[in-house]
């Protein structure tokens, strides 16, 4: 699975990882990270949140059961918004 950050259709940040099959197979998928993720092929951390303020959409890359590449584009327009709003 890829994970891409992008800006007006430019790629920010991203990183991909590897899914355990069985999970995938019985239809559970849960995917917990931390806030700041460390790239080991680039020697760098890549800070989730601020990937989500100074983006405008997140795509999640992935293969399919019948084995097809597919990827889901979700729109982060909006978030800076949303988040503050819970502490006004």
């Amino acid at each position: 699975m890829t994970v891409c950050f992008q800006k007006r259709g430019r790629y920010m940040a991203g990183f991909s990882y590897l899914l355990n099959p069985k999970v995938v197979e019985e239809g559970h998928l849960a995917i917990v990270l931390p806030n700041i993720v460390d790239l080991p092929k680039s020697s760098c951390k890549l800070n989730l949140f601020e990937a989500h303020i100074k983006s405008d959409t997140a795509v999640f890359g992935y293969t399919s059961v019948e084995g097809k590449q597919k990827e889901f584009r979700f729109p982060l327009t909006g978030f800076n918004e949303k988040y503050l709003e819970q502490f006004i």
